[in-house]
């Protein structure tokens, strides 16, 4: 299991929840644009105002990124609102699901599993494509997502706005019984996805 390291207002133990959390996720590649445009002192006042206190954060390969973001300014703005922020590198499929489960928001690269996690329990979330990646076929998932109102489909120089949007956004929620619409798509976009790439497309 990798280490987690936590960074918790006013020098406090982790204690009960109070407010809402937020769960970051970049998955197993490296999407360090989303870790630095997350961990700002503008978002986190942002999320504080909306009533999260609670951010873990999943930073894949990104832990000097992680560990750069906590400025001086950022340190103070959590200790005085009284924020906790973990970080992990990575974590079993089970405990990301954990994570999941907890959050009130999801903010996440368009990883299919993390979609599907975050719909099954129906929690709000934001996707954000690493746009970065080759062959990246996340972009075309996130809107087709969002066009289904699943998802809110995020940007990175957008951040604040499509958490604000979040805030009321009339998410559709996952077929709980007799629909496959979310999975027929799914498996339609993984299966597009594999033959592009097997055939040199995208």
């Amino acid at each position: 299991m990798a280490a987690r390291h936590s960074k918790t207002g006013k020098g406090q133990e982790e204690s009960p929840r109070v407010g809402k959390g937020v769960f970051v996720t970049v998955g197993t590649t490296a999407f360090d644009n989303l870790i630095k445009a997350f961990l700002t002192p503008d978002i986190i006042t942002q999320l504080h105002g909306f009533g999260f206190n609670e951010i873990m954060i999943q930073y894949g390969k990104g832990k000097d990124v992680y560990d750069a973001a906590f400025t001086p300014e950022l340190q103070s703005l959590v200790k005085e609102a009284r924020v906790t922020i973990a970080g992990v590198e990575y974590e079993e499929s089970t405990r990301i699901t954990e994570y999941i489960k907890k959050a009130d928001l999801i903010i996440s690269h368009a990883g299919s599993g993390t979609i599907l996690d975050a719909l099954r329990y129906q929690k709000a979330i934001i996707v954000i494509p690493n746009e970065s990646l080759m062959d990246n076929h996340q972009a075309e998932l996130a809107n087709e997502m969002a066009k289904q109102k699943y998802v809110i489909r995020g940007k990175l120089e957008q951040l604040a706005a499509n958490i604000s949007a979040a805030q009321s956004y009339k998410f559709r929620h996952f077929p709980r019984a007799g629909s496959r619409t979310f999975v027929e798509v799914l498996e339609d976009e993984i299966e597009r996805a594999e033959k592009d790439k097997m055939y040199g497309e995208g």
